[in-house]
């Protein structure tokens, strides 16, 4: 209809014909302001009614079509993922999904992170954070989906209607009104952060635009990491946060948690502590330390190097000089660098020169510098991982390899989760000597990829439980949520947190009427244990406080990282992958450890195990063997993991496996050329 004929209509018909896709009224009212609680740019929409707002909407779907052929789009534990070129479309639809998301929980804030985490550096991706700061609800996931997938703008509208209703929305009115008053205007929150990518501004920009056309109130923390963004969204939400945590909801708020619990936790250091001859040999380490942090060329190494001048004006006794290289710029994002690399192929990162000094803003690539005390993060700092270099033989590869400057040694998750789990149990160990906590289980969670030997130590040195869950971010949270009252889990990967139950702060509060400025070892360990829920982001793994948490503890323990290395030695383990026809076929136990179906292929994979163990009798004491498939999430292959007591075992473990795959489940071309020859 004419723009004449459409100002004679009523503003309900005007409203169904614009939410119908059919016509567009074009008139925005954009406006910004300064959040009263953040330091956070925020900006705010006020559309001259629903017309106007639906208007604004259909250009926008209309500017970022969904491509044809239509790709199915899935949301995993790493969000929406996909080279950048895909997600304009993706991006204004998920803006709309996080201000309905906002809209359904009562106007608390939720969170859209675009980042592509440890990706190369043309793909990018969507994280979205409810409003405790973790990760988006199942029942969210479906949402965003299904809305993501809407490929025509009547559809769009279909969903964003459906899920008003769904929410409590007058049929025809997920917009508002005119009236700004009426009841059905929903307060709605969004929190946008990004990283370092050059693609991540524009995306954020769409799902801002997006947010704005329903009359969201968007709060853009610009360059962020991952964490930092999810601890915005948490704080943003005060009831979500236990008392013994301060309401800090920006980037500022969270370096001065991060440092003021970190100085805390060292200056509980003790004299004992100090002069324990068991330590006097690494008294180094407690001096004027360096821990050189590789920040993949991305997001980690401003917030790093922000961390370490806050560290170098605070003047900490006994704090760690914090030294970051590979800035952004300076090289590729992730390339031969970043957790991801030196995890993945046990090596060293690359460290370029600085981009200022000609370096790798002009091609040149990093080189290899040996480091005695080292960490890498991930793409978006969400990852974690310590490593260094020490003289001597090489490895058999469970570990690290040679280089040029002495053997490499990675320390990953598993070897983080056990150094923080003995602490905890050390810290509780001493209040359950006053007649305290002793009903409060610590535990640790792991993956069927978590390795043998750390398991061992877990359970018959630290004493804590173990518990197994599905491998996925979102399923070891849930468990250590719902097992532990202090329940630690990391992967492998090195993401991972600790989480504390309303148990453990009723502990803490009665530790304090019987124990608080007592001269004895009982109040020391309540002190740390009080700091560690500030310290600690239990909202999603975090690398800035999980590197500050590791160094702390080896810190108060007079450890080196070498002392750490050796709580433990690696089982060697090898990791593969079959290309499959269909990987449904291939289904396991709840805890990915056993394959149920085709029925024939576990009791094979037992036989190799102990066909393996059979040829090192006499050699082991005890069976030593493990393997394990799951199909993958991303594409039709299925991924082995075989772990032995020596690595030419665990290759041809892996071979064996890799093998059976092939034939009992519909293998892909030629049968997959083994690692080692196999002798089971």
């Amino acid at each position: 209809p004419s723009h004449h004929d459409m100002t004679q209509l009523t503003p309900a018909h005007r409203q169904r014909l614009v939410l119908s896709g059919r016509y567009r009224y074009i008139a925005t009212c954009r406006g910004s302001f300064r959040h009263p609680h953040c330091g956070s740019k925020t900006m705010s929409t006020s559309p001259a009614g629903a017309d106007a707002a639906a208007s604004a909407l259909t250009k926008l779907l209309t500017d970022h079509p969904i491509p044809s052929p239509h790709r199915l789009y899935s949301y995993g534990t790493a969000g929406f993922r996909y080279p950048h070129h895909v997600l304009p479309p993706i991006l204004v639809r998920i803006g709309l999904f996080a201000a309905l998301r906002s809209a359904s929980l009562g106007g608390e804030a939720v969170g859209i992170m675009i980042t592509a985490s440890h990706n190369p550096v043309n793909d990018n991706g969507i994280k979205l954070s409810d409003p405790d700061g973790g990760m988006l609800s199942p029942e969210g996931e479906i949402w965003a989906v299904r809305l993501a997938n809407a490929t025509t703008v009547r559809e769009v509208f279909q969903v964003v209607r459906t899920m008003a209703r769904t929410y409590g929305w007058t049929a025809d009115d997920p917009f508002g009104t005119e009236n700004p008053s009426a009841a059905n205007r929903r307060k709605m929150v969004v929190h946008i952060g990004r990283d370092t990518r050059p693609h991540s501004a524009s995306l954020a920009a769409l799902a801002a635009e997006a947010a704005r056309c329903l009359g969201a109130t968007i709060v853009d923390h610009g360059v962020v990491t991952t964490p930092q963004l999810h601890h915005a969204v948490m704080h943003a939400n005060p009831r979500r946060l236990p008392n013994a945590i301060p309401v800090r909801p920006n980037e500022d708020g969270y370096m001065e948690i991060m440092s003021r619990s970190y100085a805390t936790l060292i200056g509980t250091a003790t004299a004992t502590d100090i002069d324990d001859a068991t330590v006097t040999t690494n008294m180094h380490a407690r001096g004027r330390r360096v821990l050189t942090v590789d920040g993949a060329c991305g997001v980690g190494y401003p917030k790093i190097r922000h961390l370490a001048s806050m560290f170098q004006r605070m003047q900490l006794p006994g704090g760690v000089i914090l030294h970051p290289v590979n800035a952004p710029g300076d090289g590729p994002l992730n390339d031969g660098c970043g957790a991801e690399h030196v995890q993945k192929n046990r090596l060293p990162p690359l460290v370029y020169p600085p981009s200022g000094d000609g370096g790798g803003g002009n091609g040149s690539r990093g080189r290899n510098i040996p480091c005695d005390y080292a960490a890498s993060l991930d793409g978006d700092a969400d990852r974690v991982v310590f490593h260094y270099n020490t003289a001597g033989e090489g490895s058999d590869g469970s570990n690290g390899g040679t280089t040029g400057s002495g053997t490499f040694r990675l320390l990953d998750g598993d070897k983080i989760a056990v150094l923080v789990t003995q602490f905890i149990q050390e810290e509780l160990h001493e209040l359950q000597g006053v007649g305290l906590g002793r009903d409060i289980r610590c535990g640790i969670v792991q993956t069927a990829y978590a390795n043998g030997a750390a398991t061992a130590y877990v359970r018959n040195t630290v004493g804590a439980d173990v518990v197994i869950a599905k491998t996925g971010v979102k399923f070891v949270h849930a468990a250590a949520h719902d097992n532990f009252d202090v329940g630690v889990y990391f992967e492998a990967n090195g993401h991972g947190t600790v989480l504390f139950s309303p148990k453990f702060y009723r502990l803490l509060d009665m530790a304090e009427t019987k124990v608080r400025g007592n001269d004895d070892r009982a109040n020391i360990a309540l002190q740390r244990l009080r700091v560690l829920p500030s310290l600690v982001n239990q909202a999603v793994g975090d690398a800035i406080s999980d590197l500050l948490l590791v160094d702390a503890v080896l810190f108060l323990k007079g450890w080196s990282i070498q002392d750490w290395d050796r709580l433990y030695d690696d089982m060697p383990s090898r990791q593969c992958k079959v290309k499959v026809q269909d990987r449904s076929v291939i289904k396991t136990n709840n805890t990915e450890t056993k394959a149920v179906a085709p029925s024939n292929l576990q009791p094979s994979l037992d036989a190799a195990m102990r066909a393996l163990d059979n040829a090192r009798r006499g050699v082991v004491a005890e069976p030593s063997s493990r393997c394990f498939v799951r199909p993958s999430g991303t594409e039709n292959a299925v991924r082995v993991y075989a772990e032995a007591s020596t690595q030419a075992g665990a290759d041809s473990l892996a071979s064996e496996a890799a093998a059976l795959l092939h034939k009992l489940c519909g293998g892909v071309g030629d049968p997959p050329r083994a690692i080692v020859r196999s002798r089971i």
